[in-house]
């Protein structure tokens, strides 16, 4: 597991929420689900539980799912009105079903495997009640790889309760399990009048995706495409699925 979701967790959470916007967050996926009726709802990958809240909020029955303990203890404290288990997307085993499962904040792209990638489809659809769905989002492999650059240092600035942090990037292609790369992140914290203060490094490998492999996936899953769409984000340009079974 990258160090960003366990020792750094706090470090995430701070950044993140000035990059993602969780409030239209949290709009696209309920006007994914609302069509269909979605009373509860699964999220995978939910980190430190940004929309865990405003599922809560919204009066949705909510269960949260993580594979980092300390995203989790995070995410109760925010939220602590909502449920949260430990667990892998891609061998995840609730006794229950939900009406909506998600797979938020792009985190499918650590799943490097198509084997794996499959296991998490054919699990979470395992989760869903007989009109359930399943809505996900992934990284464009055609805009985001054709683009890379290993020589380029991307930077990401963030302020958050008073204290400036600074993210430094590089991207280096690997696509020794499909279409992912090596990302190298340095962190530093910003002081007035004072050279940068670095406080920690994480690597990490990650997979973008074609639609065309995810369409492929799903079908091999037993899903079937309810619709696609593309969506900004603040670094990666993105698709959103939605999935049923069938």
């Amino acid at each position: 597991m990258t160090k960003l979701y366990s020792d750094l967790a706090y470090l995430y959470d701070a950044l993140y929420q000035t990059f993602i916007d969780y409030d239209a967050e949290f709009t696209l996926y309920e006007t994914l689900i609302q069509p269909h009726q979605a009373t509860s709802v699964l999220e995978i990958g939910c980190g430190s539980g940004h929309l865990a809240s405003r599922f809560v909020a919204a009066g949705y029955a909510y269960t949260g799912v993580d594979v980092s303990p300390q995203m989790l203890d995070l995410a109760r404290q925010r939220c602590p009105e909502a449920y949260f288990e430990l667990a892998d997307m891609r061998t995840l085993a609730l006794a229950r079903t939900y009406d909506a499962v998600l797979i938020t904040a792009r985190s499918l792209s650590y799943i490097l495997t198509n084997a794996d990638v499959l296991s998490t489809f054919r699990q979470l659809t395992s989760h869903l009640s007989p009109t359930g769905t399943l809505h996900f989002d992934f990284i464009d492999a055609g805009t985001f790889l054709s683009g890379l650059n290993p020589e380029a240092v991307v930077e990401h600035r963030a302020v958050y309760d008073g204290q400036t942090y600074l993210r430094q990037s590089r991207y280096t292609p690997n696509l020794t399990t499909g279409f992912s790369w090596d990302w190298h992140s340095d962190f530093f914290i910003e002081v007035s009048g004072q050279p940068l203060q670095p406080v920690a490094q994480d690597d990490a490998t990650l997979r973008a995706f074609l639609p065309a492999e995810i369409r492929l996936l799903l079908q091999l899953a037993g899903s079937t495409v309810l619709s696609e769409q593309k969506q900004p984000t603040y670094a990666f340009d993105t698709w959103v699925f939605s999935a049923a079974v069938g």
